[in-house]
């Protein structure tokens, strides 16, 4: 009887372990409704540093945004969103030239073509697939946006606007997009996970990163995530190529009912080389800093 007893008390043991885990495992995933409405402030930070031979060239990109989610459409494995900027800010500096561009569509100016150029992001909806873990399966709609942004630009030469539209698509194409905005979705497992484990995923693009994400904690209201990222970064435009590597750092805190994020923050360290289109054999040592936030305003359910 005592035996029997002991067996007992120890499956019984084992039962409430199992239980514990079971319930301990978590689906970590967006929970989105149709006709959530979702407004989103990013913040940018950005430091370059190029050595050209003991004379420093030092440029600052900050850039702010404002922009709407609004959920269309769901299934069991996507959702359809629609996307708009609201605002876009940018200022880039140069320690050796100054202010090189400076945008801020909440300021209308007819005179400045920068200005007028940049204003046409400003309410066109865009077109977004959204896999429940954050993968972004497409983005579509940015061709108008270009072509309204090229109009604005008063180019009258065809050859010229071609390949103005072809510089506008590397920055706000379809799949330009579809990968910047993933570096702030796509942050869920595809698997069970309790507070400790860790999975991975990839971002593909102008930075390609490989990113070791962890859960931190979870709550009633929050999860906690953060990732180590080794990154690689490669640009190319007519003037200059970079080619550099580091590693990138996030915290991000999500709604637990929603799971899109609360809040988000992403620092980044690089090192390579830039290259110069004049001068090919001139390997240039630079550096990027960066701080990015993005931050939820408001989630009308």
């Amino acid at each position: 009887m005592k035996l029997m007893s002991t067996f007992f008390m120890r499956l019984s043991l084992f039962a409430v372990l199992f239980s514990n885990i079971i319930y301990a495992q978590n689906t970590l995933q967006y929970n989105l409704k149709v006709g959530d409405t979702i407004s989103v402030f990013q913040k940018a930070s950005q430091n370059i540093v190029q050595d050209m031979e003991g004379s420093k060239h030092e440029m600052k990109n900050i850039l702010e945004a404002d922009f709407t989610f609004i959920i269309s459409n769901k299934t069991d494995s996507t959702y359809t969103i629609t996307f708009k900027y609201d605002r876009f800010k940018m200022l880039t500096t140069s320690n050796l030239y100054g202010e090189v561009l400076n945008v801020d569509t909440k300021i209308k100016s007819s005179n400045d073509v920068q200005s007028q150029i940049f204003s046409q992001m400003i309410g066109t909806n865009l077109n977004m697939i959204l896999y429940k873990n954050g993968k972004i399966k497409s983005v579509s709609g940015t061709e108008k946006m270009i072509s309204k942004m090229v109009d604005k630009a008063g180019i009258t030469d065809e050859l010229t606007k071609l390949v103005m539209i072809e510089s506008m698509k590397k920055e706000f194409g379809n799949e330009s997009l579809a990968r910047s905005f993933e570096q702030m979705t796509f942050i869920y497992p595809n698997k069970k996970v309790m507070v400790g484990d860790t999975w991975t995923n990839t971002y593909k693009g102008k930075l390609n990163a490989k990113n070791i994400w962890k859960l931190d904690a979870i709550n009633e209201k929050s999860i906690e995530l953060s990732a180590m990222s080794q990154v690689k970064m490669s640009t190319e435009d007519t003037s200059i190529s970079m080619t550099l590597e580091g590693n990138q750092q996030t915290v991000i805190t999500t709604n637990k009912v929603s799971g899109f994020i609360k809040d988000m923050i992403v620092n980044l360290n690089a090192e390579g080389i830039s290259v110069f289109a004049q001068i090919k054999d001139m390997e240039i040592p630079t550096t990027i800093t960066s701080t990015t936030n993005y931050k939820t305003i408001k989630h009308v359910q």
